[in-house]
């Protein structure tokens, strides 16, 4: 099933513009694709594609009125692309969706200058021993130090850990450089990596990995029903 519909004018400078929205639902699949006053030349005088901020702020054309514009916006977010879900049905219920969105902070860290300085000597020593012919055998702190890695990136501080005497935060290196923290999504996060992360954490229910592949979720029917039932569009855009 296919529908074009003209829900909206925009205002593009000082005018306005026709906003369209085609809708696509197909072997289970919905799909919703905007376009602000599209022109012949396939450019446009507006935003284009997943447009929903600009059409939901625009004013209602004949037939439509705010509420069913702000309902349709709602639709269009909450069902667009459906089958692209990384959450499985029980996941969903427990409200994974709304908890993938959340951020959590992921702190970098860099060996100390005593610290590189005690590395740097272990690898001195080992190298003095190799030229003389001698068989290197590194003190337990030598040990320590040599298999100390360069970069620290964790979900939880050092505060009071055993490692904190060896590293500092990272300094920023330019100005786009996050520095000492970031934050990331909770569903980007391998569950592996931080207890906070739901990225290939097992569903309770059925075991599922939430992200390890896309499922489809079904779209009410009546959901299907109100969108397909929306006036058609009385003009016929250049495209959409």
């Amino acid at each position: 099933m296919k529908k074009i519909v003209n829900p909206c004018t925009c205002k593009v400078g000082k005018s306005a513009a026709n906003a369209y929205v085609k809708i696509h639902y197909e072997n289970g699949r919905l799909s919703m694709s905007g376009v602000i006053g599209p022109l012949a030349s396939g450019n446009c005088r507006g935003s284009a594609g997943q447009c929903v901020d600009e059409i939901r702020a625009g004013n209602p054309a004949k037939g439509w009125n705010r509420e069913m514009l702000d309902k349709f916006c709602e639709i269009w977010e909450r069902w667009h692309l459906n089958d692209l879900r990384p959450e499985c049905e029980h996941q969903r219920e427990l409200g994974w969706p709304d908890m993938a969105g959340e951020q959590i902070k992921l702190y970098h860290y860099r060996l100390n200058l005593e610290a590189l300085k005690e590395q740097n000597a272990v690898e001195d020593a080992a190298r003095a021993a190799l030229r003389k012919g001698e068989i290197f055998e590194p003190t337990p702190e030598q040990t320590v130090y040599a298999a100390l890695p360069y970069c620290l990136d964790m979900y939880e501080p050092l505060d009071g850990k055993e490692a904190a005497r060896y590293y500092e935060p990272k300094k920023p290196l330019h100005p786009k450089d996050s520095g000492f923290t970031e934050k990331k999504l909770r569903g980007w996060v391998r569950n592996d990596e931080s207890e906070m992360g739901l990225l290939c954490k097992p569903c309770p229910v059925c075991g599922y990995k939430y992200g390890s592949e896309w499922k489809l979720e079904e779209v009410p029917q009546e959901v299907l029903d109100w969108l397909f039932n929306l006036p058609d569009t009385e003009r016929q855009p250049a495209w959409v």
